[in-house]
């Protein structure tokens, strides 16, 4: 009887982390560790954000003992098609390693050429299950420098495909990377914006991995801690950008990303994905918009964690909780109604059915389309 009161779990955290002020500078050592001393380098970057601040030309000195493929078009919602094109090209240069430098969108796609260069196949076919993986990926090494996808140590891919208003995922075991390096002096690049979308990303995912009805003690002391971290530092990091709260924000972004590897974002991001495709809202924006009516939905079912979370967020009931995500939002320059994103009254039966509704399977208390509907008329 006694052990029915033990939790039970399987935990996955494969991904060596290398954290730090200055930390990219280990790259080459980081590469060759991980696939030796002559390894050929694919690496992916963005369209040009690194070259014109000139981290690119640090990196590429870095990497200068390697053969080394740019691949510097990642664009900030990759597609399936340019998955395909950077494997494609990955596999034709022959690389030992891919290494990925940029924020959640490079390192996906970086993720997705390191996968699809071992197999014959399109992203497409494996990302709807018509086709399975059958060998592993080739090495992965992420540098971000955004704080919030934590794709550093995920083993997803988000693809979006405009055309068909899909958002296909790739994902697998081997799809982990390798080595993360997680250097803040690569965060202190990211104007306002992106340090607010970024960061409440990763701050929402906490709270849907605590709220997750497969959470856990690790995953959840991990959601408290970036709950706690990003409660303390968003706001500072967004407006006045010093290394102290970028630091904070880049641990806890990989931090939530170890944590929700294991207990995953649902709700939030299910919704999220619906105002990304027809209304173009950033991603952080997307999911963060319903964090505070999905917290006061939860609640109840998991009043046994509420301490616990209440704790984190320094507040003393679930109002005040809601109320200081959506003071978070607002000083961070982010919108806090549906309404404010351009959403109207009629739109609210496209969400619905645009919802990813197997995400929302993972709410400790259960919702259907009509409640939905309901509880985002009040996010009006």
């Amino acid at each position: 009887m006694a052990e029915q009161l033990a939790p039970s779990f399987v935990w996955r955290s494969p991904t060596k982390i290398v954290f730090g002020a200055g930390s990219v500078s280990r790259l080459g050592d980081e590469v060759a560790e991980t696939a030796g001393g002559g390894a050929r380098v694919f690496l992916v970057t963005g369209r040009g954000f690194l070259r014109r601040r000139g981290i690119l030309k640090g990196v590429l000195d870095g990497l200068s003992a390697f053969e080394v493929r740019l691949h510097d078009r990642a664009s900030p919602f990759p597609s399936p098609a340019e998955a395909d094109a950077a494997a494609k090209e990955c596999g034709e240069f022959g690389a030992d390693v891919v290494v990925g430098i940029g924020g959640g969108s490079a390192l996906d796609l970086a993720k997705a050429a390191a996968i699809l260069a071992r197999h014959d196949g399109r992203a497409r076919e494996y990302a709807t299950g018509a086709a399975r993986f059958e060998r592993p990926s080739l090495p992965f090494i992420a540098a971000p420098t955004t704080s919030g996808s934590s794709s550093e140590v995920t083993s997803g891919s988000a693809l979006w495909d405009w055309d068909s208003t899909k958002q296909f995922g790739l994902s697998g075991a081997s799809m982990f990377p390798a080595v993360a390096i997680v250097d803040p002096r690569l965060a202190m690049t990211m104007p306002q914006g992106l340090a607010a979308n970024t960061g409440m990303d990763a701050f929402t995912s906490a709270f849907e991995s605590y709220w997750n009805v497969d959470a856990e003690p690790m995953s959840d002391a991990l959601a408290l801690g970036v709950i706690r971290m990003y409660s303390r530092n968003l706001v500072r990091s967004a407006i006045q950008g010093d290394m102290e709260s970028r630091a904070a924000c880049a641990l806890a972004a990989t931090m939530a990303g170890v944590g929700y590897s294991n207990s995953s974002p649902n709700a939030c991001h299910g919704v999220g994905s619906a105002l990304t495709l027809y209304w173009k809202v950033e991603h952080g924006q997307s999911v963060g918009v319903t964090l505070a009516p999905f917290l006061r939905w939860c609640a109840g079912a998991i009043s046994h964690k509420m301490g616990a979370l209440l704790s984190a967020l320094e507040v003393e009931d679930v109002g005040a909780a809601c109320a200081k995500i959506t003071q978070i939002m607002e000083r961070c320059g982010l919108k806090t109604r549906l309404s404010d994103l351009g959403i109207r009254d009629g739109d609210i039966g496209r969400i619905v059915e645009g919802t990813r509704w197997e995400r929302l399977e993972q709410l400790p208390r259960p919702m259907s389309a009509e409640e939905l509907e309901e509880m985002l008329r009040g996010a009006l």
